[in-house]
This record gives C-alpha cells, structure tokens and sequence, in this order.
C-alpha cells in the first residue's frame, strides 16, 4: 500500500509531504496506481523546483520514498506559490486515494 502523509502547521500550511510503500495494483512496469501517484508527486516537485527555484525534496528512492520539507524562510510570495502547487498534489492524490482505497491511504496531521 502506498501510504501518503501530510503535515500541517500554523494557518493549516503544508510543512511536509512523505510519500511510502508500493500499491501492488499489478506487476511492476504495469502497475497504474503506482505510476499515477508517483507521476503527480514527482511532477509537482519538478514544477517548484524549476518555476520557483525552491529545492524541497531528495531525489526519490528505490524503495517508493518521497519525502518533501517546506522551507521555513521563504518570502510571503513564494510561500503562497508554493502551498498552491503543494494544495493542486495532494487533491490529486486524495482523488487517486478515494478512487483505490485498497492500495492507497493519505493521511493529514496537524501540529
């Protein structure tokens, strides 16, 4: 199961994103689920990163790690920016999670 976490701080901001695990929906190569989540997620931190220029996230790892870290020193403008584009993920991946409850879960905490 892929295992999405997201955490929340003051005024509801995003603070971090982890994505874990594998949906095993199919074999490796076919699996939709597995490439539609990673697809947004990855996509996503592309996007900040090359239209922001803020570096949130480690390469992925092999074993289905994506972790993402909100900067904590961003000017107000770039903050915004990048809690739309963070907001726009994780409605995908909730949709993805209410359509796959099987194989995905995404969770919200708020500190």
């Amino acid at each position: 199961m892929i295992d999405i976490r997201v955490r929340r701080g003051h005024g509801d901001a995003i603070t971090n994103v982890y994505i874990s695990g594998h949906a095993d929906f199919a074999e490796y190569g076919s699996d939709i689920v597995c490439s539609a989540v990673s697809g947004i997620a990855i996509g996503i931190v592309n996007a900040i990163e090359h239209l922001l220029s803020i570096d949130i996230c480690p390469a992925p790892t092999s074993d289905g790690l994506l972790s993402i870290e909100v900067p904590s020193n961003l000017d107000q403008s770039s903050s915004e920016k990048l809690q739309l584009l963070l907001e726009a993920m994780i409605y995908s991946l909730q949709n993805i999670a209410d359509g796959y409850t099987d194989f995905v879960k995404l969770q919200t905490e708020k500190r």
